[in-house]
């Protein structure tokens, strides 16, 4: 799991980042908050995180600050700077000091998690081919069957493979399809893959989704009804969370855009 802070010297935005992000399907955990700079540079050397999210204007050292000294202690960490305002000249020194990324507050439902995805996972692609499917991989980082021991989970996989599309997919028939409670299937299956059985599903929709987004032809409403999605916003929206762009920008450029 990536290990992630947020700092932000208002409670009501920073537990809000925390509550309605989606942490567990990108594969991360919050593991501190912080309200200003200072509290935030002492709860670092504690969790030594992989990744921080904080605001720029903040009281006793705000983000820039912050940023700049988080870069000297951890060269490798990430960080996304947030602010309400569109200021060239912050995002010019954000990005000098090794800020990774930038967003404007409010940020659209996903654009946090596409955000930290393309941070995270993806890296510039000089050409096509073998080199983007292995991106491709990593980004959704789903276990194959083959690469599972447990018996019940492999069934498990394989039930999600041929079921997937099916937009009343349920946990429960996927239990009894193998013979096993719903719970036990449950902990066997977070246990071997690092993913609830929920996640894994959305994931694997999605990788279906990309594959079938290779197609230029195809329309994207399509392809979410093909892989068990009737609602296209909600598709778009996890889509973005995952991949780091929109059904449609994938279409078009890959993960170049």
């Amino acid at each position: 799991m990536i290990k992630v802070m947020i700092v932000d010297d208002e409670r009501f935005v920073r537990r809000g980042i925390i509550q309605e992000t989606d942490w567990e399907l990108i594969g991360c955990e919050v593991v501190a908050e912080a309200t200003n700079g200072v509290e935030a540079l002492e709860k670092a050397r504690e969790v030594h995180p992989d990744l921080v999210v904080s605001d720029i204007r903040m009281p006793e050292m705000d983000g820039l600050e912050l940023s700049q000294n988080l870069v000297e202690m951890f060269p490798d960490i990430k960080l996304i700077l947030l602010t309400a305002y569109s200021d060239f000249e912050y995002a010019r020194q954000a990005l000098r000091i090794g800020v990774s990324d930038y967003l404007l507050k409010p940020f659209e439902d996903g654009e946090l998690e596409a955000s930290i995805q393309r941070l995270i996972h993806l890296n510039p692609l000089e050409e096509k081919g073998e080199q983007e499917e292995s991106e491709e991989e990593k980004l959704l980082g789903l276990k194959k069957r083959s690469e599972v021991s447990n018996r019940y989970v492999q069934s498990a996989i394989e039930y999600i493979e041929k079921h997937y599309m099916n937009m009343d997919f349920s946990l429960t028939a996927l239990a009894e399809s193998i013979g096993v409670s719903e719970g036990h299937i449950s902990r066997l299956f977070k246990g071997e893959t690092n993913n609830s059985i929920n996640n894994y599903l959305v994931k694997y929709r999605i990788k279906r989704a990309m594959d079938e987004l290779k197609d230029v032809k195809i329309k994207v409403y399509e392809v979410a009804e093909m892989v068990g999605y009737q609602d296209i916003a909600y598709f778009s929206n996890t889509f973005k969370k995952l991949v780091g762009t929109s059904p449609s920008d994938y279409q078009a450029y890959g993960l170049k855009k």
